[in-house]
């Protein structure tokens, strides 16, 4: 997606559902982005859009079970 040399953190196809009573919830699907060195990301959307979940994941504090990581990639790159 990026070239390592100046990324910091690169998430590719993140899936993220939560398996509740009611059925599944799927609250974030396909999210691929990345941040490199001097950049600031800002994430807008609706409330229940996903984006504290996106946090959460990346951050590996989501609650599992319910949570569970589908699918994706999250790389943090140390800078030289």
């Amino acid at each position: 997606m990026s070239d390592r040399h100046d990324t910091l953190v690169e998430v590719e196809n993140l899936q993220v559902h939560f398996h509740l009573q009611e059925g599944i919830v799927r609250a974030v699907e396909d999210v691929s982005f990345a941040v490199k060195l001097g950049q600031t990301l800002g994430v807008i959307g609706e409330s229940g859009s996903g984006k504290s979940v996106s946090a959460q994941a990346i951050m590996g504090i989501l609650p599992m079970p319910p949570a569970q990581l589908k699918n994706g990639r999250i790389t943090m790159y140390l800078p030289n």
